[in-house]
């Protein structure tokens, strides 16, 4: 089909769009880029050129633009000449969702500024003015917008007919990773490079090169239109020439999803009809300016929306909709014309008025912080809430974000670091609210009211943080409390319960009014070693931490290093949130455990994984490999209520009144407004009844029969109205003991094999492997490097000492080791490092790991007895997991000794088959304490 075309007949009367963002201005420590303002005047002049642009210069929003004072906060747009420009992530959000709600036909979106990767390659974030990079391994970025969790989904669910979007900043290719266009979307990406490529930052005159090329071949077509597609191979040949940064190839890349579109007009098409001349009509007197300013956008008295004739936006859409006469008219004819076109101009002025001549002033902005497993339903609440005024305009904006629970319960228990961050050590072990969290929120809404006692808990305790929020020493003092939580009430109810497969036999009296243990206790007796339970990470969010608390206080429970290592040895990393665990689950590359997995999640997240394919509501990655699941309530697991919490600053006195009435009317839409609970409903929460969980209805997921059998209609009575903080501080505490610090020991073969076989020097080789691997270790871990070529009767050599190490010294140590002319010495060195690693008093609680790396060839002079007695040691405890690295293929086939070991011990064997420098990462952060994901 041909080309979809924002300049034809029957695109005229959408609403098209370009959004320009262009970030000039940095103030922490990455330079400016002058070249930006540039690119932004290249891209105006290549989409509104008078033959060549589709869109009309009414059809531009520019970040920043004209007309803010260069004092603006930080959050919004500070618009000036030169340098003074800022740009802040909440203006760009609220500019892509205003997008994502109105055009109709084509949207583009540009961004020309600095972007940043996490060490893996993976999340591309768009830096704006304040944004800066922290030693957080969860949240690196402040103050940025990640286009996987924040650009894509806004794209993804925009109702334009083609959206093109056009990145020019370093690593804009890693993009290309999370591009997910919803079904049938027509969605195309153009990045200034490949994946992990750095470009230059461009001259200020002429901007940066990437973008001047895409001007002239905007603007220069002969013959035929620019379609997205001749733009991509026009690009790729501007830019062979160059190079990027490090004498890097300099190659555009791009993703297409749906035919084409056009994107310039060739210089040689005909001419855009002139714009008929209509009369405005008349404006309203508004408020006097102060002598000696202009008139103006930057001038208007505050909260004042223009409703006068501030540009000929008219007249665009006319020529748009009227056609061009062909041949000459008489009089009469003229006459006649002349007084349909004005008919006409009034006609549309009186239409479009609403969307194209009113200047919507900048909304209210609150924040509200959530749950990770609450954010999608409360990001889809916060996107429904209707308060507009009588232009159509919002005067709240609400953004949405979230972050861990332990990490929101001690970030608000150290809430003067929020305002006033205290010097962290470099091992980065104290608390940041702004590093962890993330801004100053106005709302709070977390899964359960624990979370909320645990934040205000009074006294000397952590506040059930784990003593994850107390900080150190140095901190501890500094700290206090500059903020009021005051829960206003709940907005939806969702039980806990444990999903358990309906091909597994329980009883039904089990199905309530029964703790976990019994639960779990009659689940496994009716079918021994068949059951695995799972629950996300108790740190994410407050769901799985009440379940976690169950799970280990229950009568006869294993001690959580057990519970937890099993757990580890069927899912890992363990999934953060409830959707995660189940996606993963849905995958199907867990084998058998998506059907002996019983998992303690949110009610509707289990009811959502129910649905049928095709059904609203279904989550996207839900397959037909994951079980029917029916619901059971631990009677000894709190409801999680989602309580609402407005959140007071000490010192906030702008818009404090305004801000106070913002919120309050929020939570009363969101408790009551038959709107508002249906988003929550639609998700499969209850709603709100009588200050009380609601029965579903018909039209509700939990009513759907998907789960007539699954969940029962009315909430069965569960957990307690005590205060928990003590308790759930207990939990985290052994959780996170359960998990490390770890110990850690590298077996390497250092034979004369191995160097002439060249594994041993080298990217990807042996010691690279080792030394990347360790940025998953910490400070706190314990962890040593032996040789294992030696003479015949001798001890494995220490490369590194068994022991706590800063990761730079070991590194550095790895480097400097030397293959030697004698035979890895493997059965040896193995039962060294097992005794050493099992050594010890009290060290139930941390994990183990050993790293064995090898080219395989001594693993065959290790005689069959000696193999069988090696594997049975491996299955010992304390359990010390092993993961054989073997550097040629062949070790890790069924049956063979490195196959044998990792499975005895519940570990891995890798082979070059698999991503081996990224596989052992994840396998040492499972042990260890460091920053590797």
């Amino acid at each position: 089909m041909p080309p979809y075309d924002a300049r034809g007949r029957e695109n005229a009367a959408k609403r098209h769009r370009a959004l320009l963002i262009g970030v000039e201005r940095y103030t922490g420590t990455r330079n400016d880029l002058p070249a930006v303002a540039t690119n932004l005047r290249l891209m105006r002049e290549a989409l509104t050129a008078e033959r060549t642009g589709v869109l009309g210069p009414e059809d531009l929003v520019v970040i920043p633009d004209v007309g803010v004072p260069a004092a603006a906060p930080t959050d919004t747009v500070a618009r000036g000449n030169g340098g003074g420009a800022r740009v802040g992530p909440l203006q760009v959000r609220a500019a892509l969702s205003a997008a994502r709600d109105e055009v109709t036909g084509l949207l583009v979106v540009y961004f020309a500024g600095h972007g940043i990767v996490r060490p893996d390659g993976s999340d591309l974030n768009l830096m704006f003015t304040d944004s800066r990079v922290t030693r957080d391994r969860r949240h690196p970025f402040v103050d940025t917008l990640s286009w996987r969790d924040d650009v894509m989904p806004e794209l993804r669910n925009a109702g334009a007919d083609w959206v093109v979007v056009i990145l020019d900043c370093c690593f804009a290719g890693n993009a290309l990773g999370a591009f997910s266009p919803a079904a049938g979307q027509n969605f195309a990406l153009l990045t200034a490079a490949e994946p992990g490529v750095e470009i230059p930052p461009g001259d200020p005159r002429t901007g940066t090169e990437f973008t001047a090329a895409l001007h002239r071949l905007l603007t220069t077509s002969e013959g035929e239109p620019v379609t997205f597609t001749r733009l991509v191979a026009g690009i790729r040949d501007e830019m062979a020439a160059l190079k990027a940064i490090d004498g890097h190839p300099w190659i555009p890349d791009e993703l297409r999803h749906g035919d084409d579109v056009v994107l310039a007009l060739a210089t040689d098409a005909a001419p855009r009809p002139p714009a008929p001349p209509v009369t405005p009509p008349p404006v309203a007197p508004g408020p006097r300016l102060p002598q000696g300013h202009a008139k103006g956008p930057a001038n208007r008295a505050p909260g004042r929306r223009s409703k006068g004739w501030t540009r000929p936006v008219l007249p665009a859409v006319a020529r748009r909709l009227l056609p061009v006469p062909r041949c000459s008219l008489n009089r009469v004819t003229a006459l006649v014309l002349a007084g349909v076109l004005v008919l006409t101009g009034a006609g549309l002025w009186y239409v479009l008025r609403s969307s194209d001549d009113v200047v919507c002033a900048s909304p209210l902005e609150l924040r509200v912080l959530t749950d990770p497993d609450l954010r999608p339903t409360v990001q889809k609440a916060a996107d429904a809430y209707p308060k507009r005024d009588g232009d159509g305009c919002r005067t709240v904006g609400i953004n949405v974000y979230d972050a861990e629970a332990a990490d929101a319960v001690a970030a608000f228990r150290s809430s003067s670091l929020w305002q006033e961050p205290a010097a962290c050590p470099v091992s980065g072990d104290c608390p940041q609210p702004q590093r962890d969290v993330g801004a100053q929120p106005d709302i709070w809404i977390p899964a359960a009211g624990s979370a909320w006692q645990r934040a205000t808990a009074e006294g000397e305790s952590d506040g059930g943080t784990g003593a994850a929020g107390a900080g150190t020493a140095d901190t501890a003092d500094t700290a206090r409390s500059v903020v009021e939580l005051d829960r206003l009430g709940s907005v939806a109810y969702t039980p806990m319960v444990l999903g358990v497969p309906d091909t597994m036999i329980l009883a039904q009296s089990l199905q309530t009014d029964d703790p976990l243990g019994a639960i779990i206790s009659g689940l496994e007796a009716a079918q021994p070693g068949a059951v695995t339970i799972l629950r996300p990470d108790p740190e994410a969010t407050e769901g799985a931490l009440l379940a976690t608390d169950a799970l280990y206080a229950a009568p006869g429970a294993q001690p959580a290093s057990t519970l937890e290592r099993n757990m580890a040895a069927a899912i890992r990393p363990m999934p953060s949130t409830a959707r995660e665990l189940m996606c993963a689950l849905a995958d199907g590359t867990h084998n058998t455990l998506e059907d002996r997995a019983a998992v303690l999640v949110p009610e509707q997240t289990l009811a959502q994984f129910n649905l049928a394919a095709g059904r609203p509501g279904r989550p996207a990655c839900a397959t037909e490999a994951l079980a029917h699941r029916v619901a059971h309530y631990p009677s000894d697991v709190p409801m999680l209520d989602l309580p609402f919490v407005r959140v007071t600053w000490q010192g906030a006195d702008r818009d404090a009144a305004a801000r106070q009435d913002a919120v309050q009317d929020f939570y009363d839409w969101l408790a009551t407004d038959p709107d508002a609970q249906k988003c929550f409903t639609d998700d499969g929460f209850r709603g709100v009844d009588k200050g009380g969980p609601a029965r579903p209805g018909d039209d509700s997921v939990l009513g759907s029969e998907d789960n007539t059998s699954a969940v029962r209609e009315a909430v069965p009575a569960t957990g307690t109205v005590t205060d928990v903080t003590a308790s759930l501080g207990d939990t985290l505490k052994d959780y996170r003991e359960a998990l490390g610090p770890g110990r850690v020991m590298y077996l390497l073969d250092n034979s004369t094999s191995v160097a002439a076989e060249r594994l041993w020097d080298g990217s990807g080789r042996a010691k690279d492997l080792v030394a990347r691997s360790m940025s998953s270790l910490g400070a706190g871990d314990a962890y040593g490097v032996r040789l294992m070529a030696v003479a015949e009767g001798k001890a494995a050599t220490d490369a590194v000492s068994f022991g706590p190490h800063t990761r730079a010294t070991a590194q550095k140590d790895v480097a400097g080791a030397r293959a030697v002319a004698h035979d890895a010495r493997v059965a040896e060195s193995l039962k060294g490092a097992l005794a050493t690693l099992r050594a010890g008093r009290d060290e139930e609680e941390h994990p183990r790991l050993l790293v064995l790396v090898t080219d395989g060839e001594d693993f065959e002079d290790v005689g069959q007895a000696q193999q069988k007695q090696l594997v049975a040691e491996a299955g010992e405890e304390p359990l010390v997991r092993i993961v054989t690295v073997s550097l040629q293929n062949g070790a890790c086939a069924d049956g063979r000794f490195g196959e044998r070991l990792a499975t005895a011990s519940g570990g891995r064997c890798l082979d070059p088959a698999d991503d081996i420098a990224a596989e052992l990462a994840a396998e040492v952060a499972k042990t260890g304490t460091g920053d590797a994901e």
